[in-house]
């Protein structure tokens, strides 16, 4: 069936950002060694994305394990994130695609601090659908996938877009996301960078260049 949508993943792929960022930072200011911090913060981090938990209660938790709890720890996570851009050819990309007719949604895993500043930055302007994990309450798969639950967020965003699985290209850095597209019929690209991308998608057919009929 003929490709009529995308959908991609944000961090890694068409946000440039690295949680080591925030890890780095909390070592440097708090003098809390980066792994040991991202190991705790990252038991936490699912119930965060699927709003079960607060950010704030989340960063809180995760330096009580360290000692006490440092002033403004509920708001790191979201402060810096501010260091975050665009990735200005996955953005070119996507905009070549717009203007050529086909659907483009965005899906990520994210926290509240996160998708806020997102939006304030213009998201909602790029893509037609935007599904933050944050606000539906469901996330992409980190691990294998075990029970359909799992698939739900990719399931909504294909309703969003009005199209079926097998009408849309999935990418993302994850590996694993991308087994999970995979297993529910939506053809998927594993992201490397914008031209790699460009050229997979060629090969599947979709033609960023030429005006669909």
């Amino acid at each position: 069936m003929k490709v009529r949508g995308l959908i991609f993943d944000l961090g890694g792929v068409a946000v440039e950002w690295s949680n080591s960022v925030t890890y780095d930072y909390i070592e440097q200011k708090y003098g809390i060694p980066s792994a040991e911090f991202r190991r705790e913060a990252e038991k936490g981090m699912p119930r965060v994305q699927t709003r079960e938990e607060t950010e704030e209660y989340w960063m809180r938790e995760t330096f009580q394990r360290f000692g006490p709890v440092p002033e403004g720890a509920g708001e790191v996570w979201g402060t810096t994130f501010e260091a975050a851009h665009y990735n200005e050819e996955m953005i070119k990309l996507v905009k070549r695609l717009r203007q050529r007719g086909y659907r483009i949604a965005a899906l990520s895993n994210l926290e509240p601090s996160r998708a806020r500043w997102l939006r304030r930055h213009g998201i909602d302007d790029l893509f037609d659908v935007v599904v933050f994990s944050c606000e539906v309450g469901e996330r992409k798969p980190d691990l294998k996938v075990g029970k359909p639950s799992d698939l739900a967020v990719y399931r909504l965003t294909l309703s969003r877009l009005g199209l079926e699985a097998k009408e849309c290209i999935f990418i993302d850095d994850n590996v694993n996301c991308v087994a999970a597209a995979e297993s529910m019929g939506l053809k998927s690209i594993l992201f490397k960078n914008a031209a790699q991308v460009e050229a997979d998608l060629r090969e599947m057919g979709v033609e960023p260049d030429t005006q669909r009929g």
